[in-house]
């Protein structure tokens, strides 16, 4: 990637095949040695970095060369992985479609959780050599890391740790705009949401991208560009880091489903985590019972640390709540102590190294010195 050696790190980009004919491209920044108390580790330990919906590795690095995340851990001696799901900029082959078939685009996060990140995984562990990583995941990015060890529990020994920022489970009571007013009518089974299930959400056609930038130019943002996060995140946007709305618009989004979302409005009306419903006679045929199941939460035994915010539109305390009372292993909880922290800030909020990186280094660091 050219931001990554722009950014003056080593970079290795490699292709992950998934078993149902997906080519990912992923992302690798070589580690540096690290130290902890004087003594030099040889070992090195290895992070793999997943982004939210319709995002690309290219959002962990929005912040610069002194505070992104992965420039971080690498500097920490870690070696980083950037991972990168089907229908992004970087994910839009597959061996039998191409990307202007519905089939191609006929999938949700569940495909990500059973395929991508099983495959991603396996790479890396094959590459480094290495049993065990650490695991970040932001929004989807958690749903996907929570899926995938309740279908899979025996991924679970895969993880030392695993670090979810504002993990999308429970929606039954966000209060997104883009739930309350599109979830009645694209979370339910209709002619409308079954037309929707082939299609692709949002586009990396170049002049898309180029208009979202544009917008953004200005050193006080005007309000087209703002309000094109309200939607999703609410109304407040105090603790954005509004001089990097212009690299977020250029860099989000970059291509993904309608089925996506459509899996999460699903939640909002079902007020469960639960897998895609097809409706009563397809679900008999995929689930053989006429609902969808439910994720097995309580099958994810990696030891989690949650971060978390009462200002997060997408989801509600009582939500959160509700995860964290159904998962096992819940090691660590940080609440983000600014007010108006929101779902975008997570990446772009002021301060967010002090809030969250610093903080997610220091758990890793203390595991690995603890676990030589």
């Amino acid at each position: 990637m050219k931001r990554i050696h722009h950014d003056g790190f080593p970079v290795e980009q490699h292709n992950v095949q998934t078993k149902d004919g997906y080519v990912l491209t992923i992302h690798r920044i070589p580690c540096r040695q690290r130290k902890l108390d004087d003594h030099v580790l040889q070992k090195r330990p290895v992070v793999l970095l997943m982004a939210g919906i319709y995002a690309s590795s290219d959002v962990w690095l929005l912040n610069g060369a002194e505070d992104s995340l992965p420039y971080l851990l690498s500097n920490n001696g870690y070696d980083v992985w950037l991972g990168n799901n089907r229908g992004n900029i970087y994910s839009r082959h597959n061996i039998w479609y191409n990307d202007t078939q519905p089939e191609f685009w006929n999938f949700s996060w569940h495909e990500m959780s059973v395929y991508d990140l099983p495959a991603t995984i396996d790479f890396i562990r094959a590459c480094t050599g290495e049993e065990r990583m650490h695991f970040i995941g932001i929004s989807q990015g958690g749903t996907i890391f929570l899926v995938l060890n309740s279908m899979l529990p025996q991924y679970n020994k895969y993880f030392k740790t695993a670090v979810l920022l504002a993990p999308v489970t429970y929606v039954g009571n966000t209060k997104a705009p883009l739930a309350k007013l599109f979830g009645p009518l694209l979370g339910t089974r209709n002619y409308i949401s079954k037309i929707l299930e082939g299609v692709e959400m949002v586009s990396t056609n170049k002049y898309v991208k180029k208009f979202l930038s544009m917008t953004c130019l200005k050193s006080e943002p005007p309000r087209a560009c703002v309000s094109r996060l309200w939607p999703a995140v609410g109304y407040n946007t105090q603790m954005l880091n509004l001089t990097l709305l212009p690299d977020l618009m250029a860099n989000f989004p970059v291509g993904g489903s309608f089925k996506q979302l459509m899996h999460y409005f699903q939640g909002y009306i079902s007020k469960n985590f639960r897998q895609y419903d097809y409706g009563r006679e397809m679900n008999w045929l995929r689930y053989h019972q006429l609902e969808p199941p439910a994720y097995q939460l309580e099958k994810v035994t990696v030891p989690v640390i949650l971060f978390f915010a009462q200002n997060d539109y997408i989801i509600a305390l009582e939500d959160m709540f509700k995860l964290i009372k159904n998962l096992p292993n819940v090691k660590m909880l940080y609440k983000l102590p600014p007010k108006y922290w929101n779902h975008f800030d997570f990446i772009c909020g002021l301060r967010v190294r002090e809030f969250i990186y610093n903080k997610v280094i220091d758990e890793f660091n203390f595991y690995e010195y603890h676990h030589r």
